[in-house]
C-alpha cells in the first residue's frame, strides 16, 4: 500500500501514479515509460523533456504519521488478542485445567530449550550426510 505525499491518500498495491492527483511516486516517468530519478530534467534513456511530476519528498511528519498508524495497528492487535484470551480464560473452569496447563507450559519450555541446543549438532550431522552423498554421487557419474 502506498500513501501519496501530495494528497495524502492511500492506494492499494504498488501503483506507479496516484489515482487522485496524478503524481508519480518517487520517480519521474517519461511518455515512453522510462523511470528516472526525481531530480532529472530530461529522460536519461530517450532524452524526452516530458516527464511526470513526482509527489513531494516525504517529510518527517509523513514518516511519523506512518509510524503512529503502524504502532496503533500493533497495539490494537495485541489488545484484541489479550481480550480474547482473557474471555476464554474466564469462560473455562480454570481449576480443572490448571495442572495440565502448567504441564503443557513446562513441556513447551523444555522443548524450546532443547531446540536452542540442537541446531549446532544437527547442522554438523546434516553437512556430514551431505558430503557423503556428494562423494558417492560423484563416483556414480564417472
Amino acid at each position: 500500500m502506498r500513501r501519496c505525499t501530495n494528497c495524502f491518500r492511500f492506494h492499494p498495491g504498488t501503483p506507479t501514479f496516484c489515482s487522485s492527483c496524478g503524481r508519480s511516486f518517487d520517480v519521474r516517468i517519461c511518455a515512453r515509460g522510462h523511470r528516472n530519478p526525481r531530480g532529472v530534467r530530461f529522460c536519461t534513456e530517450c532524452g524526452s523533456s516530458e516527464l511526470s511530476t513526482p509527489a513531494p519528498p516525504a517529510s518527517f511528519l509523513f514518516h511519523l504519521s506512518g509510524f503512529v498508524l503502524y504502532l496503533f495497528g500493533a497495539i490494537l492487535a495485541v489488545v484484541s488478542a489479550a481480550i480474547i484470551v482473557l474471555a476464554l480464560l474466564n469462560a473455562i473452569n480454570t481449576a480443572a485445567i490448571a495442572g495440565p496447563l502448567v504441564e503443557l507450559v513446562l513441556m513447551l519450555g523444555l522443548l524450546y530449550w532443547t531446540s536452542t541446543l540442537l541446531p549446532g549438532p544437527i547442522r554438523k550431522l546434516g553437512s556430514l550426510i551431505g558430503k557423503h552423498g556428494r562423494k558417492s554421487g560423484s563416483k556414480r557419474n564417472h
